[in-house]
């Protein structure tokens, strides 16, 4: 085992050596190549390289909506980058010729304030320009991703979506018992007595649950709120709906929750029948390369501590933070 961690450590290093004289060496030739265009770079259309023509942007929201720093980079193989994607869509709001956007959905939700953000830009981006969004559901649209999607002026699903999970959670997390048969304690030293809620050391009381529960219900209207306003349900008919339970397409259909049911090529000519002749479609470069995703997918190979495990485990959990997420992904 000790010989394949250290193989697998020399093997990232060079790796990393090799990404990081790579990226200096573009630094460099990028600083060359664009030496005295400055000001044409300030273009999103020259910065982006839309068409010259009309087009319809694609935007993507692929993989768990997290914070930026839990998408792609150099040491994740995946995710979903939201720094990134609200520049691309303020881009798109920028650039004269674009008409309009289709919003690709493939998520299974994220962090309620990723997903509110992502909301507001595209509305924002709607009411700038004037200019529809469409959206499509491809294996799965759940949770934040729907609440996204609520943007949208239409929404068509693939017949084997998976959509829904209309709702908020929030996890807290009481160690106490097995920090006990570990032999551990902990000591908060805090300022008032619901300063630190969600610390695994902690005991959780009613109170606290009171606390985090009173934050669920205000974010939980919040997502009603979009529901009532995307799709022009009333308020009795999306409580019933949003349980938190999960949709097939057809259901969802039936529920008034998405417009129709296709495949995403197809919807994609329907989108283009809308916008006129001569229309494109414009799609953002991925934000990861193959030397980026080679080395993240070697840094996830290596074998993990028992320490690592249980922090990862406890990462992943998040207590304390407001989900909008479904768990059929």
């Amino acid at each position: 085992m000790k010989k394949k961690q250290v193989i697998a450590g020399v093997i990232a290093a060079i790796l990393f050596v090799f990404i990081g004289a790579s990226s200096v060496g573009m630094n460099i030739l990028d600083k060359v190549v664009t030496a005295g265009t400055e000001t044409a770079m300030m273009d999103s259309s020259y910065a982006y390289g839309f068409p010259l023509g009309d087009f319809v942007g694609i935007v993507k929201i692929d993989g768990d909506m997290m914070d930026s720093a839990s998408g792609s980079s150099y040491f994740t193989t995946a995710g979903y980058n939201h720094d990134a994607t609200i520049e691309y869509i303020e881009a798109l709001a920028a650039a004269e010729n674009n008409v309009g956007i289709l919003l690709y959905v493939n998520s299974g939700g994220g962090y309620t304030y990723i997903g509110d953000d992502l909301y507001l830009e595209l509305m924002e981006y709607k009411e700038d320009t004037g200019r529809p969004i469409y959206a499509y559901f491809d294996s799965i649209a759940a949770s934040a991703a729907y609440y996204a999607s609520m943007s949208a002026d239409e929404i068509y699903a693939n017949r084997m979506t998976t959509t829904g999970s209309l709702g908020v959670y929030m996890t807290i997390m009481d160690m106490t018992g097995l920090y006990e048969k570990l032999g551990i304690t902990e000591y908060m030293i805090k300022s008032g007595d619901n300063k630190g809620i969600g610390g695994g050391g902690q005991a959780v009381t009613e109170e606290y649950l009171a606390i985090e529960q009173a934050q669920v219900d205000e974010y939980y209207e919040m997502f009603v709120d979009v529901i009532e306003k995307g799709r022009g349900l009333d308020r009795d008919t999306i409580y019933a709906l949003a349980d938190g339970r999960t949709y097939t397409a057809s259901q969802a259909l039936d529920a008034d929750l998405i417009d129709g049911i296709g495949r995403y090529e197809d919807y994609k000519e329907q989108v283009l029948t809308y916008m006129g002749e001569g229309v494109v479609y414009y799609e953002q470069p991925s934000q990861m390369d193959s030397l980026s995703y080679l080395f993240g997918t070697v840094l996830e190979s290596l074998p993990k501590s028992d320490n690592q495990a249980i922090l990862e485990f406890i990462e992943s959990n998040e207590s304390g933070v407001n989900h909008y997420e479904s768990i059929c992904q």
